[in-house]
């Protein structure tokens, strides 16, 4: 496993000048020895000796409980907290947990961020409640049990219509970038059509990134269809230059150098030519990808904050050996893939050129506190954006929040991880 990890590193991995000279046989676990080899300038490329389970848990297909967490610190303290972000129609936590739900206990102990990843582990979770009192959170006594299950985590979270003025607004909520739904977006884009809607905003608030099949799709449905050319440029990526130097040689690569727009059998055709996006800290990689994209051929309005800055591509690589002239998997090793980055994105334009994340024209603070729940008109980035479409001023939201200086933190998330999904070819 060892030579099959420095041998694809040496040749594919963006910064394979950088590779350390550490001997295969110097390391008896795959997955140190990776580590080893990476640059200092990587947090992404990854390795796992679960397949299956990676592979299905970024086509949405795998075991989930279905739902997407922020996370908190208490002040002076190494324990932590999480709030519910959004749960999927039909999951576990659906039954019975919803946005703005506070989590202080797993398996009755409090649980510090090192036991984090032990909320989105399969299993049954008994999680103790927290409630909001003040500036402070608290136990609320309140105890919930749920078990993960195998479902289709659909990415398009929510729909829905709103009409302000002359103004029919389609909202679109898609929280992960696979090619398994993109009939989710053309049943989704072809109801925005029926109604006839003439502005769109999409929110990839929590849009961690994913299969950019699925990206290319998204943008191919939202340009203006007199410039969703199907087969015209849309995006490109940068080698090491090695790679570049072949790739760039043989037209055989093409599709490794540039992306082009497809047929979607959905082009909204927006009328203002403007679409609205929906951004956090959460917005990341592949999410990114497509406001590049849409950049390079609409007028793109951000609303709320600063995106993660993650704009290289990742190739998943999966040990092989030579057996009559053609390459056939190795059953000893069929479990392991690596996922080294291999290139760098930019639109047709060389956008974006640095590895800050995109700020907002618009910057709203979103309030997992506040009680309001997804797709409301009162949420406050949707709010805004809606304000932004009327020409009208935002109402402030009502509702419960943290008004003075709580007693905790929120932390940022990471997303170096295995369970973090990004742009990703597997080849």
């Amino acid at each position: 496993m060892n030579q099959f990890i420095q041998n694809n590193l040496s040749t594919f991995y963006l910064w394979y000048a950088e590779i350390p000279d550490i001997k295969p046989e110097s390391e008896k676990d795959p997955k140190e020895y990776f580590k080893a080899l990476l640059s200092s300038k990587d947090k992404w490329s990854l390795i796992t000796d679960d397949a299956n389970g990676l592979l299905e848990e970024m086509a949405g297909t795998g075991e989930t409980y279905g739902y997407g967490l922020a996370y908190g610190r208490f002040k002076d303290s190494d324990k932590c907290f999480a709030v519910v972000q959004y749960v999927y129609p039909g999951s576990p936590a659906a039954e019975k947990l919803k946005r703005g739900d506070i989590i202080v206990e797993l398996n009755s102990q409090s649980f510090t961020e090192s036991d984090l990843s032990k909320l989105t582990n399969p299993g049954t979770l008994n999680l103790g409640m927290g409630k909001q009192e003040g500036n402070v959170i608290a136990p609320s006594g309140k105890t919930v049990t749920i078990t993960s299950r195998k479902m289709d985590a659909d990415p398009v979270l929510i729909t829905k219509l709103f009409e302000r003025g002359n103004h029919k607004i389609g909202y679109l909520m898609y929280t992960n970038f696979t090619k398994t739904f993109n009939t989710s977006i053309v049943k989704a884009f072809n109801e925005f059509k029926e109604a006839g809607i003439t502005d769109l905003i999409l929110d990839l608030r929590y849009n961690h990134g994913g299969d950019d099949d699925a990206s290319t799709f998204l943008c191919s449905a939202i340009v203006p269809k007199e410039k969703a050319v199907v087969g015209t440029l849309l995006s490109k990526e940068t080698w090491n230059s090695p790679c570049q130097k072949i790739f760039e040689s043989d037209s055989q690569y093409g599709n490794l150098l540039n992306r082009f727009f497809v047929e979607t059998n959905c082009n909204l055709d927006l009328p203002s030519q403007k679409v609205y996006i929906l951004t956090s800290g959460e917005t990341v990689s592949a999410s990114e990808y497509t406001i590049a994209c849409l950049k390079a051929f609409m007028d793109v309005e951000l609303v709320g904050t600063k995106t993660y800055g993650k704009y290289v591509t990742m190739y998943a690589f999966s040990p092989q050996y030579e057996e009559n002239g053609k390459l056939v998997a190795d059953r000893e090793l069929a479990n392991w893939l690596i996922f080294p980055v291999c290139s760098r994105f930019t639109n047709i334009d060389g956008y974006p050129n640095s590895l800050e994340g995109m700020t907002p024209q618009h910057e709203v603070k979103e309030d997992l506190f506040n009680g309001i729940q997804l797709g409301d008109e009162n949420e406050p980035l949707l709010a805004e954006a809606l304000s932004l479409i009327s020409g009208t001023r935002r109402m402030q939201a009502k509702g419960r929040s943290i008004e003075t200086s709580p007693v905790f933190n929120m932390l940022p998330k990471a997303f170096n991880d295995i369970k973090s999904n990004r742009i990703i070819h597997v080849k």
